[in-house]
C-alpha cells in the first residue's frame, strides 16, 4: 500500500518502507464488524513532503496483522526488498505479537530477530529507523485486573528487556550510521497518559486511534529528518 507520492522535483524518488504488524498496518478497531485502518504513513508523507519540497518520496505501507518476529516477518521482508525494492530507507516495528505468548528465552530470541530483520535491510543497500515496542493492553485501563489483557506479566518483561538490548545496540553505538533508534516506548506511553490523552490516543491498549497514528509519524519523522538535512548540507 502506498501513502506517498512524488513532489515535482529533481532530485531522484527517495523510497520508504514502513514494515511491521497491525499497527504498522494502522489498526484503530473494529466498527460494524469490520477494522478501520488510519496508518502512520498517511501523516508521514505528508510531513515529508511538506518540509523537505526539494526531495520526491513514494512511501510503501507493509503492515500485516497478527505478525510475528519469530516467525513470518524475516522472509516476508526479504521478499517485499526484492519483489518492490530498492528502498533508501526502511521504517520497522515488531514484538507486540510474539510477547502475547511469552516463553522462556523469548527475549534473547525475540532481539536476534529483530536485529536480524535490521541487519537484511542494512544488507539490502538501505538505512533503517528502528523502533522500541510500546506499552501494550497489559496496563491499558482495567485489562489486567480483569484478566482480559492479552500480554501478561511475562511478556511485559521480556518486552522491556529486548528494548533495553535495542537501546544499548542501537542507541549507545554513534559508530552505527545505517541504523537509527527511535524509541518509541518511551516517547508514546501508555500508562502515564492522563484518562483524555488515552482515550484520543490508545483505542484498545495494543492499537492506537488514528489521532495516535498521527502522533506516531511525527515521533518517528523527528528521529529521520536528518537524513534529509545532512544531504542537503553535503550539496550546498
Amino acid at each position: 500500500m502506498a501513502d506517498g507520492s512524488m513532489a515535482k522535483t529533481s532530485e531522484k524518488l527517495y523510497r520508504i518502507l514502513a514494515f511491521g504488524d497491525s499497527i504498522t498496518a494502522g489498526k484503530t478497531g473494529v466498527e460494524l464488524n469490520e477494522a478501520i485502518y488510519k496508518p502512520y504513513t498517511i501523516r508521514l508523507s505528508k510531513l515529508l513532503r511538506d518540509n523537505h519540497p526539494d526531495y520526491a518520496f513514494k512511501v510503501d505501507n507493509s503492515g500485516i496483522c497478527g505478525e510475528l518476529v519469530c516467525g513470518e516477518m524475516a522472509e516476508r521482508l526479504l521478499k517485499v526488498l526484492h519483489e518492490s525494492g530498492p528502498y533508501d530507507l526502511v521504517i520497522i516495528l515488531g514484538g507486540t505479537n510474539d510477547i502475547i505468548e511469552a516463553k522462556k528465552g523469548l527475549e534473547d530470541t525475540l532481539f536476534e530477530g529483530i536485529t536480524n530483520l535490521h541487519t537484511a535491510v542494512v544488507s539490502h543497500g538501505a538505512k533503517v529507523i528502528a523502533l522500541t515496542i510500546p506499552e501494550t493492553d497489559l496496563y491499558f485501563k482495567d485489562l489486567r485486573e480483569n484478566g482480559l489483557c492479552w500480554v501478561k506479566e511475562e511478556g511485559e518483561n521480556i518486552r522491556l528487556l529486548v528494548n533495553e538490548k535495542l537501546r544499548e545496540s542501537i542507541g549507545r553505538n554513534e559508530e552505527n550510521v545505517h541504523i537509527t533508534l527511535c524509541d518509541f516506548a518511551v516517547k508514546f506511553p501508555q500508562q502515564s497518559l492522563c484518562d483524555k490523552d488515552l482515550q484520543e490516543l490508545w483505542s484498545d491498549g495494543l492499537h492506537f486511534t488514528e489521532k495516535g497514528y498521527s502522533k506516531m509519524a511525527e515521533i518517528i519523522y523527528e528521529d529521520m529528518k536528518h537524513l534529509f538535512t545532512s544531504r542537503m548540507t553535503q550539496r550546498e
